[in-house]
């Protein structure tokens, strides 16, 4: 019992806890770890890529199609950027990756247009 009281009494936690986080530190600092962060944003991004394919394929065409000029209004590329984003997440869902996590609340409507201006430059 005095060998029980000796494992959770505080310096063995603190101890413990300096053990883990030091541990942590060292994972973090790895390459592995670089790895998986830029596997899990390579993944989301093209989780990203089908939502923009999945958006132009749906959307995107057939408002065209319908236009006079062929173009999209300012509201109708705020409905397809939505829906563009809005597919990725589901999209990611389904392969376990978090999109907005990955690639950041922020930032995604950036890599959206960066990603459709590619695909016009192609």
């Amino acid at each position: 019992m005095n060998e029980l009281n000796n494992l959770v009494s505080e310096p063995a936690l603190t101890t413990l806890g300096v053990v883990l986080g030091g541990l942590w530190t060292y994972f973090k600092a790895t390459d592995a770890y670089q790895r998986v962060r830029e596997n899990r944003f390579a993944d989301a991004l093209t989780a990203l890529e089908a939502g923009v394919q999945q958006t132009y394929d749906v959307y995107v065409r057939a408002v065209k199609e319908a236009s006079t000029d062929g173009r999209l209004s300012s509201e109708e590329r705020r409905r397809a950027r939505e829906l563009a984003r809005d597919a990725a997440i589901a999209f990611g869902r389904t392969r376990g990756v978090d999109v907005i996590g990955s690639i950041g609340h922020d930032y995604i409507d950036l890599w959206i247009a960066k990603l459709v201006k590619q695909r016009k430059a192609a």
